[in-house]
């Protein structure tokens, strides 16, 4: 081969080479560019992926902390409950123990004046006397000493004889014919009724008067 064909043969090993080259570039060019942006998306959706991340830590953190709020209320609430039930429970003992102390205060009281009446009776038993009248005086002596003590409570008696019969403070056991009073009037107590405070305590029973069968046919 001469010196000319070879210089030629070299030029267009050259040229070739400079074409695959190029090719090689052109057809690297694509493959650079999807990289890219296959890191583009790769970094933006590491960055969403942080950021939803970030958002759950922070959601966490706020439900712990209302989860901390509502167990400190809770506590608290059954603190609160927990006395209530105490205070409430004290004023009970306290209650029943000033109710027995106000019921032996009132006993005792009752009992030094119901005392000196007592002592009456025993002095109107002791009398030896055939005279009923003076028997008599005492006794209503001592009634009237007992119907004073019973005012200073409030214990009232209730007018019955004589009066028309009233279901509000009269207990009827019998009614009797009776020419001399109305009928429904009460012509004899059996037993005696009081009031505490103006309320009814024990109903005065009673017999009551009605027409007899000969004013009944006039």
């Amino acid at each position: 081969m001469s010196e000319r064909e070879t210089q030629d043969h070299v030029a267009v090993d050259e040229a070739s080479a400079e074409g695959s080259v190029e090719s090689q570039d052109e057809a690297a060019e694509p493959c650079e560019q999807a990289a890219t942006e296959s890191q583009k998306e790769a970094a933006a959706e590491s960055q969403e992926t942080a950021a939803e991340s970030q958002e759950e830590a922070v959601a966490e953190a706020d439900g712990l902390a209302e989860l901390e709020v509502a167990r400190a209320e809770a506590a608290a609430n059954y603190d609160r409950y927990v006395r209530a039930v105490a205070e409430l429970d004290n004023y009970r003992k306290r209650t029943v123990r000033m109710r027995a102390e106000t019921r032996d205060e009132i006993l005792r009281d009752i009992l030094l004046q119901v005392a000196p009446i007592l002592d009456n009776l025993r002095r109107a038993l002791r009398q030896e006397t055939q005279e009923a009248e003076l028997l008599k005086q005492g006794v209503e002596l001592i009634c009237g000493q007992f119907n004073d003590v019973l005012k200073g409570y409030g214990l009232a008696e209730i007018e019955a004889l004589g009066q028309p019969f009233d279901p509000e403070v009269h207990e009827a056991l019998a009614e009797v014919p009776d020419d001399e009073h109305a009928p429904g009037t009460v012509i004899e107590e059996m037993e005696k009724g009081y009031k505490l405070n103006d309320k009814v305590v024990r109903y005065a029973r009673v017999v009551v008067s009605k027409a007899s069968a000969e004013s009944t046919e006039n």
